[in-house]
């Protein structure tokens, strides 16, 4: 029987409640075997120079992920080359994990502009399960009418990395807004 795995990409800088709780939905919601957290070295429309090094990333990541067997950080990308394309890595992970049924997980606002992304048709080749976002735009995708993709209703989570890491800065509680494991480990770096 093939694994059911939930990928969840991001640059998680850092990972926090809201991110959690989408991954913990989409694990019940779909009976996911696992969740990975495919954790981006650096997304192709971000800065680079914005972003936390990615080996601290992902052993900030890890020490949340070691105490919760379902949901996985995921460094698959660090061992990729850039541009990290999402459809790179999908082809990656199907060579490597035949008997795996890989579900993307994306946000309203990246379906907005899959469209763009690098060989777009690979990626909508899997099932895509977007969660709703604030920020998406009012006019819906043409591609939430693809047979592969799937709105769900998960929640809407109030919370962007942007804030945690201004709080950091101005030294502001974060304990409301990313795990203890996660807080302990930003408040000491």
């Amino acid at each position: 029987m093939n694994k059911n795995i939930g990928l969840f990409f991001g640059t998680f800088d850092p990972l926090h409640n809201g991110h959690i709780a989408i991954a913990k939905y989409f694990l019940k919601k779909l009976d996911l075997d696992q969740i990975w957290l495919v954790i981006t070295p650096i997304s192709p429309f971000k800065q680079a120079n914005k972003l936390t090094n990615y080996y601290t990333r992902f052993k900030i990541i890890n020490n949340y992920c070691k105490k919760n067997s379902k949901i996985i950080c995921s460094d698959i990308e660090f061992n990729l080359k850039p541009p990290y394309n999402t459809s790179d890595t999908m082809m990656y992970l199907n060579k490597k994990y035949p008997k795996t049924d890989f579900k993307i997980i994306l946000g309203e606002d990246n379906l907005n502009t899959l469209h763009l992304w690098s060989n777009y048709e690979l990626i909508l080749e899997h099932k895509i399960c977007v969660y709703p976002r604030k920020s998406a735009s009012k006019e819906k995708s043409k591609l939430i009418s693809h047979p592969n993709v799937n709105l769900y209703n998960a929640p809407i989570m109030e919370i962007s990395s942007t804030l945690i890491r201004k709080n950091i800065l101005e030294k502001t509680s974060i304990s409301h807004l990313v795990p203890k494991e996660i807080e302990e480990m930003l408040i000491e770096k």
